[in-house]
């Protein structure tokens, strides 16, 4: 088990324990509970646990917000990525830029109450051979959508298919572009605390479990953890590239680490009855540790101040039963030392489409 794994393994279970352990604070008509059936009596407390825990962290304005109204919500996306490399060498002023192969990814999320899990696919792999796969589409995310708290933990891997579209020095017209040997791969933990939360929702525009009724923004505070490690195999490159390339912009392998804090605004605007427009910017400031493997030799380990960007914007309607609408994703990660220097962009733009069931008791009389 890699070193990703076992972190990702480790949140997880902390995340569920902590969720277990505050439900089982819970204990209200116990002698009620003891009257009922063991399995009434589990179900019960469960449900009761998450319920408490929905009203600590989804707690609102219901003048601006109307919080969740059922138990579990059900999704699904259908999304267009895109991927954008940029490496520069300032010992020879030379870069090069590379786009990976468009993707069309379908994917869903389930969730319960405040939690959630989502799982996505790359269409364009199916009946693809291992190895000559996109793999754009391949992404696990665990989600924590709360009003004060917002967490995510997820995995994605990009790559294999790539096009050159500038090279210093070098006419790529009319010649071969294609690019099979650059890839990468992601884990991460984002977590960030709305101050404005009980009139401002992020849920609402970006999580579909609640509904902005009148237009707020805020500001927000938070926290990540990137691992991020980027391939580039000169074998794979075109006979015409590979004699003309200046090797100052090649390497086998960057791999790095970063410890972000982050401060941003998000806003809603409510333009009309179940409709909103958000926009979310968040920079971010950090601590990053890098390794370099060039010309198969290993420099040493580079650490560095490290400045990130997450921009995010959705429209949606909900009407707290159905929901629908387009969300656009940008972030940007890069990579700097002496010699070299690496940006990676990925892009998303995806269309949803969902639905919440099982209505909580305290709205059936509604």
């Amino acid at each position: 088990m890699g070193e990703d794994d076992e972190m990702r393994y480790v949140v997880y279970i902390v995340l569920m324990m902590i969720s277990v352990a505050t439900m089982a604070i819970e204990n209200e008509d116990t002698v009620h509970l003891d009257s009922l059936p063991w399995g009434k009596r589990v179900l019960n407390t469960v449900f009761k646990g998450a319920d408490a825990v929905t009203n600590f962290f989804m707690g609102c304005d219901t003048n601006y917000v109307t919080p969740q109204k059922y138990e579990f919500t059900t999704q699904a996306e259908l999304s267009y990525w895109h991927d954008f490399y940029r490496l520069s060498s300032s010992e020879s002023g030379k870069s090069m830029t590379l786009q990976s192969g468009n993707s069309l990814v379908l994917g869903g999320y389930i969730y319960w109450s405040i939690f959630g899990y989502g799982h996505s696919v790359n269409l364009g792999d199916i009946g693809k051979p291992q190895g000559e796969t996109n793999g754009t589409g391949h992404r696990n995310s665990f989600v924590l959508n709360t009003a004060r708290i917002i967490a995510e933990i997820y995995t994605f891997k990009s790559g294999k298919s790539a096009r050159f579209t500038s090279i210093s020095d070098i006419d790529l017209e009319g010649q071969d572009r294609t690019f099979t040997g650059l890839s990468s791969k992601c884990f991460g933990i984002d977590a960030q605390y709305i101050f404005n939360h009980r009139r401002y929702s992020w849920p609402a525009a970006f999580g579909e479990n609640a509904v902005q009724r009148k237009s707020q923004g805020s500001w927000k505070l938070g926290f990540s953890y990137n691992h991020v490690t980027v391939t580039f195999n000169r074998n794979e490159l075109s006979p015409y590239i590979a004699e003309r390339i200046d090797t100052t912009l090649l390497f086998n392998k960057v791999s790095y680490k970063d410890y972000a804090i982050s401060i941003g605004y998000g806003y809603n605007w409510a333009f009309r009855r179940n409709c909103i427009l958000a926009v979310s910017i968040l920079p971010s400031i950090g601590y990053r540790q890098s390794d370099i493997t060039e010309h198969n030799l290993d420099k040493a380990v580079l650490r560095n101040i490290s400045t990130d960007v997450f921009f995010r914007t959705s429209l949606f309607w909900n009407n707290t039963k159905y929901f629908t609408g387009i969300v656009v994703d940008l972030h940007t990660y890069a990579y700097r030392e002496r010699k070299f220097s690496l940006t990676n962009a990925y892009g998303t733009v995806k269309y949803i489409v969902g639905f919440d069931f099982l209505k909580k008791k305290q709205y059936k009389d509604r």
